[in-house]
């Protein structure tokens, strides 16, 4: 239900409102909302960690509150603190709580609400936004029962956006808060009992406990399955074969018909091939096509695409976040690929083209009429845009990055097709056929500006049908078949969204809890550890249901049931609490073999390798003497090799093994730094994730 609040400063039962508050997720967000809404100066008072502002709106007092994300948190009561196996069967039915956790902003709200005329929430317009609105609406009526209490929906943080917004107010959407509430509720359900039984088992409590999740877990288990599958692989023999061939003065290459030549028959006539001194073009083959320019960023493409760029989903996600906030794009959380017809497409171009950078795009782009690519629609928030041009200076390098990739995909969804030309060259080396296969663009259109998309031209020369070429040469290249790629960050959240484990929203943070808790490596490409593989070994015959993604994409369903009303939050958690007693059961029926399991992983997590001198195991050591901290090998004192480790700082073992000596490295993060730095312990071989610094190479050596 909207209401214009700008037809009178009143509420709806017709009396004037005095006074307001304004409650925003983040303190950027509080900022950028009070500078665009305040019809003068803007005034800030902070306190302690919390800073608000203070501003006329309409004529009115209008304090403007930030939170820090969720202010209460749901937990167990204190009868459950310690864990022991005779609680679990317990905890599946308890009571959760919602207790304040952010007390400085619970403070903060209680003051102002007191004598407040109407509350507007102004939260993310999403199901995690609207929990967090309903948490700050919960403390609101503790000390006024009769605020007017309304909502503001907007996708980007725009003056006019904002001041839309704020002029059609509508009413809290429970279901919608609820929804988030029972994703919090059930997650904890499972992620406490399950994880206290399997760190109870393998014996690993306190800050070493293993964690099980409802969406973490078949996210693990689809990058374990796929790092056996590349263990189990048994490598093949081929050969390539390619042709350097000659016409009127320019050289060029073809390979073989079969990519790939398995066959040792096949091998064998292609070698007697290279005394032969002539080919013959027997068909030319050309092709133009059209290209369409790419469709709008929804959240998982615009995760996959900083990924490819060199992100890490994580860190994408927070960035853009930080850039929505400031008002420099849209909110960055959208399934949408479908620009809104409400959306002013032509506003955000002029501002874009006051970038110098863009400008020339932007005056193609609208020296004709705007026909934006489109995928798939929803009704959440437009697809990711930008909307303000970012002043000078204002950003940070990664920052930068991140807008410009958003802005140029948003210019390149208006700009015209690409056209590109194939070519397809049979040619006839004694009885076998090779083919050279060429590309060019001979219209670039959108590529022009989105510079994050890759072609690679292979221009071939003039070639005719019926050409005599000379053979230059017949080379020939031995390989071995791969196994199956290990996932990457942008990869693995595909297939998230596929099988619709987790949501837009919640997937780069499962990521990142599953790099926190050591299960992955902190890389573009997602390895195991030996502790996640054995994790999953133990839950997957015994509980596929947990594994697998069927229970997680089974209870997304009800959760976007409780959105529109068709159920309620207490009947899909009443019903999740049945399956983790079974689950649980199951696994207590096994846990003295999962248990056995799980310390044999975990003794192999602090071996490095095999010692090059004697073959025993390499362990972390802690000199008695020095306390400082090396690797060493097992069968000290008979055998005396040791590498250094740096020793300020935290690491573990990482899963990626050194290309160079065949040893794990290690995952190293200093005492105040934000990044994690991977690389090989052994000084001879000095391999640093290409995107480290120099710094944190040496750092073995001290």
């Amino acid at each position: 239900m909207a209401h214009n609040i700008y037809s009178k400063t009143e509420s709806r039962d017709g009396k004037p409102i005095k006074k307001q508050i304004i409650i925003a997720e983040k303190s950027t967000a509080a900022e950028t909302i009070a500078n665009n809404l305040s019809d003068g100066p803007v005034k800030s008072e902070t306190k302690g960690p919390v800073t608000v502002w203070f501003i006329k709106f309409l004529g009115i007092d209008t304090v403007v509150i930030p939170l820090k994300g969720h202010i209460k948190d749901v937990k167990y009561s204190e009868e459950f603190k310690q864990w022991s196996e005779e609680t679990l069967e317990k905890m599946i039915d308890a009571k959760l709580i919602y207790v304040d956790d952010a007390v400085d902003n619970i403070e903060i709200i209680e003051k102002y609400a007191k004598d407040a005329d109407r509350v507007i929430i102004a939260t993310d317009y999403d199901t995690e936004g609207e929990s967090i609105g309903f948490e700050a609406i919960d403390v609101v009526r503790r000390v006024n029962k009769d605020v007017k209490i309304y909502r503001s929906v907007f996708s980007s943080l725009t003056k006019e956006e904002l001041t839309e917004a704020f002029s059609n107010l509508k009413e809290p959407d429970k279901n919608l808060a609820d929804s988030a509430d029972a994703r919090r509720e059930v997650d904890l359900i499972i992620g406490a009992v399950l994880t206290r039984f399997i760190s109870l088992a393998a014996h690993r409590l306190g800050n070493s406990f293993l964690s099980i999740g409802r969406v973490q877990t078949p996210t693990l288990t689809l990058i374990a399955d796929r790092e056996v599958e590349r263990r189990a692989f048994k490598p093949k023999d081929y050969w390539i074969f390619t042709a350097k061939l000659k016409v009127r003065g320019s050289e060029f290459l073809a390979s073989y018909k079969e990519e790939k030549i398995f066959d040792e028959k096949t091998v064998d006539k292609l070698r007697k091939l290279k005394n032969i001194k002539e080919a013959r073009v027997v068909s030319v083959e050309k092709k133009e096509r059209s290209v369409s320019p790419p469709k709008p960023f929804n959240t998982t493409d615009f995760l996959r695409s900083a990924a490819a760029v060199g992100f890490s989903v994580p860190n994408a996600m927070r960035i853009a976040q930080e850039l929505y906030m400031k008002g420099y794009i849209s909110y960055p959380r959208t399934d949408s690929q479908v620009f809104p017809p409400t959306l002013n497409l032509k506003e955000i171009l002029k501002e874009l083209g006051k970038e110098r950078e863009y400008e020339k795009f932007v005056n193609e782009i609208l020296s004709k009429p705007l026909h934006p690519t489109a995928g798939k629609e929803a009704k959440d928030h437009p697809p990711i845009h930008p909307v303000k041009v970012p002043p000078s200076g204002k950003l940070l390098q990664q920052e930068k990055k991140i807008f410009d990739l958003i802005a140029r995909r948003f210019l390149a969804t208006l700009s015209e097709p690409s056209k590109e030309e194939t070519m397809s060259v049979g040619i006839q080396i004694g009885d076998e056929k090779f083919v050279s296969r060429g590309s060019k663009i001979l219209f670039p259109g959108w590529r022009n500006v989105y510079i994050y998309s890759r072609f690679e031209e292979n221009i071939l020369p003039d070639i005719r049908e019926g050409d005599k070429l000379d053979l230059i040469e017949l080379s020939e290249e031995k390989g071995q078949t791969s196994p199956p790629p290990h996932y990457t960050q942008g990869g693995i959240l595909k297939v998230m969204e596929e099988l619709h484990l987790g949501t837009k929203s919640t997937r780069p943070e499962i990521l990142k809890k599953l790099m926190d808790r050591k299960y992955i490596s902190s890389s573009k490409t997602l390895t195991p550890s030996e502790m996640a593989l054995a994790v999953i070994q133990n839950f997957k015959p015994i509980s596929p249901e947990l594994t697998g993604p069927e229970l997680t994409a089974e209870l997304e369903d009800k959760m976007e049931n409780i959105t529109n009303g068709s159920v309620t939050k207490k009947a899909v958690v009443d019903e999740a609490r049945k399956d983790v007693r079974e689950i649980l059961l199951k696994l207590i029926s096994k846990k003295d073999e999962i248990s056995k399991s799980m310390r044999e992983a975990i003794s192999k997590q602090y071996v490095f390798g095999k010692c090059p001198v004697c073959g025993s195991d390499l362990k972390v050591v802690i000199s008695k003497r020095t306390h400082k901290r090396f690797v060493g090998c097992s069968n000290y004192p008979k055998c005396t090799f040791s590498l250094p480790l740096p020793q300020s700082g935290r690491f573990f073992i990482s899963p990626q093994t050194c290309p160079k000596c065949g040893l794990h490295m290690i995952e190293w993060k200093g005492e105040n730094s934000k990044r994690t730095y991977i690389f090989c312990v052994n000084p001879a071989c000095k391999v640093v994730k290409k995107d480290k610094s120099a710094a944190a190479s040496k750092e073995p050596e001290k």
